[in-house]
């Protein structure tokens, strides 16, 4: 007799709802709060069976517009709530945070959910009244509810889009709550958190932080008639913020080139700073190109954190190099095109204040911008700030500068790193943008570049690279096995040692992605070194050992320079110095080692320095610090540097 199947309950728990939708129970329970599902029973908090299948049903035949599954994620490709855009205090925060993990939708979408948030601030700060409390777009599209004078803002966040497709979109809105926090750029944290991630990187759009925008203008003067421009002001935050110390929006003015943005700062003007002037707002918050734009003023300050992606367009690129020199190459950087145009645009001793990539300041395909820079501008301060957008990895700075009406003009440059405040009072080269080094250590840098008795490695070693495998999987091995031998990895190199190589590799140049001479790695004598890292990390072989592509090396072809000594000179806290300082690098590249200054020094002074390494040999680890030291008073010595220096060198 065949048993009957157990039938399956009408009714289900949250948390097999969520395992139907497959959906974590957090975001099931946020669901509930935003009514995205209802318990049919909610003593019990029981849902009915047939109604969650029915809306997973809708999620496969792709119906759920708003609702977002672990299946239709892709739809929108990866949005996230814009952390720190405004402040955590804030009461919109937890609701904005709520509608980008559970709002999937299209762009039409996205504006119909705007203009019910900038109607729900409209609200909240009395700026118009109704005894509604939701639905308040669609009351709008059904003329329910009057806006009057900021009516020409909605129709603008619309952009014309046929009344059916509003309504259809409004009826499916989230309920959720937003209130009005003067200054508060609250549209744009939902636009910005709404907008793809992919688009927002490409474009090389990081909408900045509030907190950052604070510290970007707190040295800022604002007085009446000072003029201020954003000349990528997106929704308008830093103007927002300059609101808030007390400038005049008759003041201030803004562009962008992304036009919706533009209508959410409009509308920020509105909430914080009081002014429902269309004709003024219009006129000074522009929908424009600025690099070519012929209506922008010349003003006393220009402000804000233009886009940092680079510039494909070749039809694009071709109307910019007419104007900017910038642009007369392939893939131009946005962020320097701004800088140049907003040089353009400053009235004489104008203040240029940008949070920029701290590669404009180091960088070689930025040496344009510096040259421009140099020409009319003179750095007056430098904040460097790290890493502080969220989820990306590039090191930012903030970039004050005077435009001047001569080139090269210098002056005090005030420098903000590693939580020290210090004043560069010298006159440095002319296109030194390193204010990471305070005057002193500019000094011994340059003391070692200027040194005449000195030679550079290019031109009088042999540099190559360690094998490629291609794929270490079945080419390295943790034991010997026939047919292999010792091959060097960068953690196997130490200053002056080389550790027992702990992996072995069969030489068969067919096989490897990529491979010096053979001839290379049997040299006599060469230097191994490590490839990452900030600073040589070099020891001599002598064994004709293979390397891997961790552990790059060098054969010298001097005649007057031992290969011990050149080690001991790399190895030496001079030259530590020097690449921490000069190249900020994580990697010890070939063009890198080819600027250091290598001293000439006598034969009897790299007999002594070759005795005090040799020494190092079967040292105790005391007596290894204390010959370490000796190696590098010798150095410092040979380069010319004095106890003061050494001190500043000294590992």
């Amino acid at each position: 007799m065949r048993s009957r199947k157990k039938e399956k309950s009408p009714y289900i728990t949250l948390e097999e709802a969520c395992k139907l939708l497959e959906i974590s129970i957090a975001t099931g329970r946020n669901w509930l709060k935003l009514e995205k599902i209802k318990y049919s029973d909610p003593d019990k908090g029981l849902f009915k069976r047939k109604d969650i299948e029915q809306l997973h049903d809708s999620f496969l035949k792709g119906k759920g517009t708003v609702l977002k599954s672990r299946r239709n994620k892709s739809a929108v490709r990866g949005s996230e709530l814009y952390v720190n855009y405004v402040s955590r205090n804030s009461p919109n925060h937890s609701a904005v945070g709520l509608l980008v993990s559970n709002f999937s939708g299209s762009p039409t979408a996205i504006k119909v959910l705007l203009c019910e948030s900038f109607l729900q601030l409209l609200i909240d700060a009395k700026k118009i009244t109704t005894n509604l409390s939701e639905g308040l777009f669609n009351a709008y599209l059904e003329g329910k509810l009057k806006v009057d004078e900021y009516d020409w803002l909605l129709q603008d966040l619309m952009e014309k889009t046929p009344l059916q497709t509003l309504k259809n979109f409004s009826l499916k809105l989230p309920k959720f709550n937003l209130h009005f926090v003067e200054f508060e750029d609250t549209l744009g944290l939902i636009y910005l958190s709404l907008m793809e991630i992919s688009k927002r990187r490409q474009q090389g759009r990081y909408y900045t932080p509030q907190n950052l925008t604070d510290t970007a203008i707190e040295t800022l003067q604002i007085t009446k008639g000072r003029v201020f421009l954003d000349p990528c002001c997106g929704s308008g935050n830093f103007l927002l913020r300059l609101l808030k110390r007390g400038a005049r929006v008759c003041d201030l003015y803004g562009c962008d080139l992304d036009g919706f943005s533009v209508t959410l700062a409009r509308i920020n003007f509105v909430l914080s700073g009081n002014c429902n002037d269309e004709s003024l707002l219009k006129a000074h918050l522009l929908k424009c190109d600025t690099v070519t734009s012929k209506h922008l003023p010349k003003v006393d300050v220009i402000l804000g954190n233009p886009p940092w992606g680079s510039l494909d367009d070749l039809n694009v690129i071709n109307r910019y190099s007419k104007t900017l020199r910038c642009a007369q190459k392939n893939r131009p950087c946005f962020a320097d095109l701004f800088v140049e145009r907003s040089l353009k645009l400053l009235n004489d001793g104008g203040i240029l204040q940008f949070v920029l990539p701290e590669a404009l300041l180091n960088v070689a395909s930025h040496e344009t911008i510096r040259n421009i820079i140099y020409e009319n501008a003179r750095v007056k301060s430098v904040r460097y700030l790290g890493e502080v957008f969220h989820a990306v990895q590039c090191p930012s700075v903030i970039l004050t500068l005077e435009k001047t009406s001569f080139a090269g003009a210098t002056g005090d440059v005030i420098v903000y790193h590693d939580n020290q405040n210090y004043v560069v009072r010298r006159n440095r080269k002319p296109l030194d943008f390193n204010f990471k080094i305070t005057d002193q250590e500019a000094l011994v840098i340059e003391k070692m570049d200027d040194l005449e008795h000195c030679v550079k490695l290019r031109g009088h070693a042999k540099f190559a690279l360690g094998i490629v495998t291609g794929s270490n999987q079945g080419a390295i091995y943790n034991t010997k096995v026939e047919g292999s031998e010792p091959v060097l990895r960068g953690i196997d190199v130490e200053p002056f040692k080389i550790k027992e190589a702990k992996s072995y590799l069969i030489f068969d140049e067919s096989k490897f992605q990529q491979v010096a001479p053979l001839e290379y790695y049997r040299s006599p004598e060469k230097i191994v070194y490590r490839f990452i890292a900030r600073y040589p990390i070099a020891a001599v072989d002598t064994k004709g050992l293979l390397t891997l592509n961790s552990c790059n090396f060098i054969v010298p072809t001097f005649k007057n320079i031992s290969v011990t000594y050149l080690a001991a000179v790399l190895n030496s806290s001079a030259v530590r110095f020097y690449f921490e300082k000069k190249f900020h690098t994580i990697k010890v590249l070939r063009s890198l080692l080819e600027e250091v200054p290598i001293p000439i020094a006598s034969e009897d002074s790299q007999r002594e320095v070759e005795f005090l390494v040799e020494q190092l040999t079967d040292a105790s680890e005391q007596e290894y610090q204390a010959t370490l030291k000796k190696i590098d008073k010798k150095v410092a010595e040979i380069y010319g540097l004095g106890k003061r220096a050494l001190k500043l060198i000294s590992l």
